[in-house]
């Protein structure tokens, strides 16, 4: 009778020189043959490890206790509520430039590694949204939950207990106005920022993450229940603002309830906007009328660059929301009448999932055209394969993919380039300023022979 040895380093501290950077924003370590994610670290430094979480299998997690050498891209960390252990920025102890950098690797090396891909080089090129680098008060909408003395604090890193200190991430504006909001305890706390300057705070009960079973899948299996529970939960009361909240990107302008999907940083809808809008007006071979697909649509913020790119477009946003679909129809413009609405002329909505879309237009004799574009930005988990396959299929010249994970990107991607499609362009965005979370534009092209 043999017995299996499992070994249990919780608790223990490890002096380490720390690696590379990983994805999900911990840097890489070894210790005794077994890898070592250290929270708080950085490549090149030899720091003292606390393990905290250990599975027992060829790695753990820990976080840094105490530097021994300091890399050069360490800066004090700027917000009060990670240095008390919260998980929101998890990398605001390092440089901003150096930590796009880091970002870039991280993108690179999921390329290669999920996708199959090579990127031709060791980093992918990472951009300040629209320029703006400002690494604090970037953030437009945030949520906090209150405790049982009514304040509102944010999670600590890996744990459902509240950090009470405040994070740096949402515009000053939005943490005064949440501050002296007095909602009492239990509840979820929303801030808004609308490009007009109205501050909106909102509250609703907080629902309560009740994990089945033990480890980290079972966490995530609670989190995806309290978000369907939070779907349904109660309409959400306004302290300040109200229901209608302004964003704008150039000149036009939406109105969007609080629920519906908006780019969190105060640049990042024009930065995509932007890069959509010069990857439809390059596509190759393309007609003076193009079919274009604005596949996870949200409010039809890409809807309207693919008009602007190319006027004579016939788009349909296919969007499973009706809260962000609902505003394609409202959307202002410039008042030019060709161009006033971004669900004018030209600018179809479609209310479905993505998947049942595709499986809905299958492309015969009878049905819609096939796209000469597609342009993507789904959510975390990405499109998935059999999603890819079928645009792999259907696109006729140029597919822009929009992920905002690393992983699920190169997955998705991948999938193009295994059926053929040429990457022409993999950038990153630093969407996220102070975190590990880095966006990916990806711009790919037909086989020649279509």
């Amino acid at each position: 009778m043999t017995h299996e040895h499992t070994t249990d380093w919780t608790g223990r501290v490890l002096r380490l020189e720390v690696a590379g950077p990983a994805h999900g924003g911990e840097f890489v370590a070894r210790h005794e043959g077994r890898v070592v994610f250290c929270r708080g670290g950085i490549t090149g430094e030899t720091v003292d490890v606390l393990v905290e979480d250990d599975p027992g299998r060829a790695f753990c997690r820990g976080t840094v206790q105490s530097v021994i050498d300091v890399s050069p891209h360490r800066v004090e960390t700027a917000c009060p509520a990670a240095a008390a252990g919260a998980g929101c920025c998890d990398w605001s102890h390092i440089e901003p430039a150096a930590a796009r950098g880091f970002a870039g690797r991280i993108l690179a090396e999921q390329a290669v590694r999920i996708g199959r891909i090579d990127p031709r080089a060791d980093e992918i090129p990472v951009e300040a949204p629209a320029g703006d680098a400002t690494a604090t008060g970037w953030r437009t909408v945030a949520r906090w939950v209150t405790g049982p003395d009514g304040r509102p604090g944010v999670r600590r890193a890996r744990s459902r207990d509240l950090v009470m200190e405040p994070c740096v991430q949402p515009d000053p504006r939005i943490l005064d106005a949440v501050t002296v909001a007095d909602v009492g305890p239990g509840r979820e706390l929303l801030g808004l920022l609308g490009d007009d300057g109205t501050v909106h705070v909102a509250h609703r009960p907080a629902v309560r993450d009740e994990p089945r079973g033990q480890g980290s899948r079972a966490r995530r299996s609670a989190a995806t229940r309290a978000r369907a529970r939070r779907s349904r939960a109660a309409d959400w009361e306004f302290v300040t603002g109200g229901p209608d909240v302004v964003r704008r990107v150039g000149e036009r302008e939406w109105r969007l309830p609080p629920e519906a999907f908006w780019q969190a940083h105060r640049s990042a809808a024009t930065h995509y906007a932007s890069a959509v809008r010069t990857a439809v007006a390059q596509a190759p071979g393309l007609p003076d009328e193009p079919v274009v697909w604005d596949l996870y649509g949200g409010a039809g913020l890409f809807a309207a660059a693919v008009r602007e790119a190319v006027p004579g477009a016939d788009v349909t946003v296919v969007e499973s929301s009706s809260a962000s679909l609902g505003a394609v129809s409202t959307t202002s413009g410039s008042g030019d009448p060709d161009t006033a609405s971004a669900a004018g002329p030209g600018v179809h909505t479609v209310r479905s999932r993505v998947e049942t879309f595709l499986e809905d237009h299958a492309l015969d004799a009878d049905a819609r055209r096939a796209p000469d574009v597609v342009v993507l930005d789904p959510p975390r988990g990405g499109a998935g394969i059999p999603v890819m396959q079928r645009l792999a299929e259907v696109a006729r010249s140029r597919i822009v993919h929009v992920g905002c994970d690393a992983a699920s990107l190169a997955r998705d991607v991948g999938a193009l380039v295994a059926a053929g499609w040429t990457l022409t362009d993999l950038r990153g965005v630093a969407a996220f300023p102070g975190t590990h979370h880095v966006e990916g534009i990806a711009v790919l092209d037909a086989p020649v022979a279509r």
